[in-house]
């Protein structure tokens, strides 16, 4: 007990002080890496989540969640052993992607409109990617093909549900039924004053909450490019990648394949164009490979999850081995579905130069919705400075 106490206590002040030693060391790689993380923030993060999180903040605020939970609860119910509250997270995380089904879940449980085994049961198959980032920017962007796109996001939800299906019974929770009927619950719902606020009012901290969110997972996304690229400085993802191509080699595992794996365990954005990028590995490897990356997200996006579930009782360790499983299992459906689609496998048109100019297009008209967020922001913030 003593040492696995040491173990804690050290660890990571020793980590934290190899960062910042290869910081001072190596300053050009660690801008460098730093400037890649702000790229993807900038070009990727940003016009895809903001605007979700932002909408889903007023969904939620406006009690559009709880009308319609009511109405799926007795599907949701059936299936996943959760509310029909809960069961819209779910459907808001597939639109939106990471952090935000994990943050509303996170709420739900704060707010104590769910219990946390409930709040378990949740988290556990409500994370997931978007369709922006899995069909765009991998299968458009990196890997060429936008059909390969759509077979990983099919996989990748089938995966979250199969997740959501083995944790259905945890906790052991029985189910009640409310003895209101449904159009009682809505006019409840409808007629309830506690904390009412007007639409501008709810939308000014809607935006302020979007942006103070996107701001954090920023800075997640620019500290693990530069905690990659210092162990990469080290050495520390060379030596791993060829111990572990040990054992690999007579799969025709190299030790690039590993080391771009490895870099998709900390970001998996970075990680899926570094796989994208090797010549050496056939589709039947790659596609699942980042199959399995988007799913478990990697450690950037764990950590932004564990940031807003770590401010409840919801077990963190659990929730991890349950983004392990769906990652297990997406790439096992993603390989068993290009078994039985070939004709997927052949890259079908060639992008130049970045992995990222899918979202041209979609930047040059989020330019404007953004200035105007920015502005919603500032007022509100500076308003509550004043208050």
């Amino acid at each position: 007990m003593k040492l696995k106490k040491l173990i804690t206590f050290f660890i990571p002040k020793l980590f934290i002080c190899l960062i910042i030693l290869g910081i001072i060391l190596a300053p050009k790689s660690a801008i460098k890496a730093a400037k890649d993380g702000i790229s993807i923030w900038i070009n990727i993060l940003m016009p895809s989540l903001l605007p979700f999180i932002i909408g889903a903040n007023l969904i939620v605020s406006l009690k559009i969640v709880d009308i319609l939970g009511i109405l799926i609860n007795p599907l949701t119910q059936k299936i996943f052993n959760v509310s029909g509250r809960s069961g819209l997270i779910f459907a808001i995380s597939m639109v939106s992607g990471y952090p935000v089904g994990s943050k509303f879940a996170s709420e739900l449980r704060l707010e104590n409109k769910i219990s946390r085994y409930e709040g378990q049961r949740l988290v556990s198959f409500c994370s997931t990617s978007g369709p922006l980032f899995i069909i765009g920017s991998v299968g458009t962007g990196m890997l060429k093909n936008p059909h390969i796109g759509y077979i990983m996001l099919l996989c990748h939800y089938l995966a979250s549900l199969t997740v959501g299906l083995l944790f259905r019974n945890y906790g052991g929770e029985k189910r009640i039924k409310s003895n209101n009927s449904i159009l009682k619950d809505i006019n409840n719902i409808i007629y309830d004053d506690t904390k009412s606020e007007g639409f501008f009012v709810l939308f000014g901290k809607a935006v302020v909450n979007g942006v103070n969110t996107l701001l954090a997972i920023g800075g997640f996304v620019i500290m693990f490019s530069v905690f990659f690229e210092i162990l990469q400085f080290f050495k520390v993802i060379d030596f791993v990648s060829y111990f572990i191509c040990i054992f690999l080699s007579p799969f025709s595992i190299t030790p690039d394949i590993i080391s771009a794996f490895i870099s998709g365990l900390f970001e998996m954005t970075i990680g899926c164009n570094n796989l994208s990028q090797l010549s050496n590995i056939s589709y039947n490897l790659l596609v699942p490979l980042c199959s399995f990356l988007v799913a478990f997200s990697g450690l950037s996006i764990l950590a932004q999850c564990s940031s807003f579930i770590g401010k409840t009782d919801i077990k963190i360790n659990l929730y991890i081995f349950s983004k392990f499983l769906h990652g297990l299992f997406s790439a096992i459906f993603t390989y068993v579905f290009l078994l039985f689609n070939k004709s997927y496998l052949v890259p079908t048109f060639f992008i130049k130069n970045s992995s990222y100019t899918y979202y041209n297009f979609y930047m040059d008209h989020f330019t404007p919705l953004l200035i105007v967020i920015l502005l919603i922001y500032l007022f509100t913030y500076l308003k509550d400075l004043s208050s």
